[in-house]
C-alpha cells in the first residue's frame, strides 16, 4: 500500500464539507453500565448493579450512526427518515443536534414508535440487549413528505446512502423514488441492504452486504475464493446494481466492479472489542470517499481502515477524521 498513502491522505482531507443524504431507519441506542458481582439466587444469571438507572448513555443508532460518522469525519449529513412523537424521538433529535446534524428532513409520524435499543454492560461485556420497537411501514403521507424534502436537497448532495434496518422507513417505493431522483442528478447511491429486501438495490452505484447477508441473497456459501468470485458475480447481476462490496469481517472485503474487476481488500490484524455499528462506519466512509473523488477501490481501502478502528471502541461509536488519517499513516508506508 506504499503508493496509496499520499493519495488516501488527500482523499480523507477532501471529506470536509461533503454533503451526504442518509435515508434509513433512525434509532436511539442507549448504554447502561453497571457491575456484575454475583449470580442471582432466582436464576443462573448475573445481577447487574446500576448506580443511577436514569442516566443512560445515548447515541444515534441505525441510520443515525451513519449520519454521526459522516459528521465526525467532517461531512454534512442530511437525515431522511421517520421517528415517533415520543421520548425516544426527542432524545434522538437532541443527540443529532449536538453533532450539528440537521433535523429538517426527519418526519415525526403520529403513532410511530422510535426504535430504541438498550444495551446492559458490565466490565466492558454486553450482557443483554433490550429492543423497544414496533416496525411498521411509514404512511404514504410520510413517504411523500420525505420525497418532497429529498427533491429540495438533492441538488446539494454528493451522495445518497440508504441504510435499511427493516423498521419501516425504507420502503421499496420510497427508495426507488429517491434513487431515481439521485441518478437523474448523477448522485451516487450506496445501499446497505437486508437479505429480505433486495429490491432496493436495483440501480444502486454500490451495494454493501456483509458476508452472511451476501450468502443469504446469493443462496450459496461464499467460503473460499472460488465460491466468493462465482457467487459475488452472480449476486451483482441478480441485484441489478453497478458494483458490489462484500464485507467479510476479519477476512477483509471483496469488491466486484461493473467492468468485471475483482479487488481483495485485506484486513489489518488487530483485536476486536465490539463490532456494533462497524457497518455504519464503513458505509459513511465509502460515501464520503466517493464524494471526494476516490475510485471504488480507494474508497474500500479507507472504509476497511475505518472499520478496523471503530471495532476497537465499545458500543455505538464513530471514527474521527484525525483517527482515519492516523490509520492511513500507520498502515501505509509513504514514498
Amino acid at each position: 500500500m506504499a503508493k496509496d498513502r499520499t493519495r488516501l491522505t488527500h482523499i480523507v482531507h477532501g471529506f470536509r464539507g461533503q454533503t451526504i443524504g442518509v435515508l434509513g431507519d433512525f434509532m436511539l441506542d442507549e448504554l447502561l453500565r453497571g457491575e456484575a458481582t454475583r449470580i442471582s439466587p432466582e436464576a443462573p444469571v448475573p445481577v447487574v448493579m446500576i448506580g443511577d438507572p436514569d442516566v443512560a448513555e445515548g447515541f444515534p443508532g441505525g441510520a443515525g450512526n451513519v449520519a454521526a460518522n459522516i459528521a465526525a469525519l467532517g461531512g454534512h449529513a442530511i437525515p431522511f427518515g421517520a421517528i415517533g412523537p415520543d421520548e425516544g424521538g426527542r432524545r434522538l433529535r437532541e443527540l443529532l443536534r449536538r453533532r450539528q446534524i440537521t433535523r429538517q428532513a426527519l418526519e415525526v409520524e403520529r403513532g410511530r414508535v422510535t426504535p430504541r435499543k438498550v444495551r446492559i454492560v458490565a466490565h466492558q461485556h454486553q450482557l443483554l440487549r433490550l429492543d423497544f420497537e414496533k416496525p411498521t411501514p411509514i404512511t404514504s403521507a410520510t413517504a411523500n413528505a420525505l420525497a418532497r424534502s429529498f427533491a429540495r436537497w438533492v441538488g446539494k448532495l454528493k451522495a445518497l446512502v440508504i441504510s435499511d434496518y427493516q423498521k419501516g422507513t425504507v420502503t421499496t417505493e420510497l427508495s426507488h423514488r429517491l434513487s431515481a431522483l439521485a441518478r437523474q442528478r448523477r448522485v451516487p447511491v450506496l445501499v446497505d441492504p437486508k437479505p429480505e429486501h433486495p429490491e432496493i438495490c436495483r440501480g444502486a452505484t454500490l451495494v454493501t452486504p456483509n458476508l452472511r447477508e451476501a450468502e443469504l441473497m446469493a443462496g450459496v456459501a461464499l467460503r473460499d475464493r472460488r465460491q466468493l468470485e462465482i457467487g459475488g458475480r452472480r449476486l451483482l447481476a441478480e441485484l441489478g446494481c453497478e458494483n458490489l462490496l462484500i464485507t467479510r469481517g476479519a477476512e477483509g472485503m471483496t469488491l466486484f466492479e461493473q467492468n468485471g474487476a475483482v479487488h481483495e481488500i485485506p484486513s489489518i490484524p488487530r483485536p476486536v472489542y465490539d463490532v456494533t455499528g462497524a457497518g455504519d462506519t464503513v458505509l459513511a466512509v465509502l460515501a464520503l470517499a466517493c464524494s471526494a473523488g476516490a475510485t471504488l477501490r480507494e474508497a474500500a481501502l479507507l472504509a476497511n481502515l475505518a472499520g478496523g478502528r471503530v471495532v476497537l471502541k465499545f458500543g455505538t461509536a464513530d471514527v474521527s477524521l484525525e483517527e482515519l488519517l492516523d490509520a492511513v499513516h500507520v498502515n501505509t508506508i509513504g514514498p
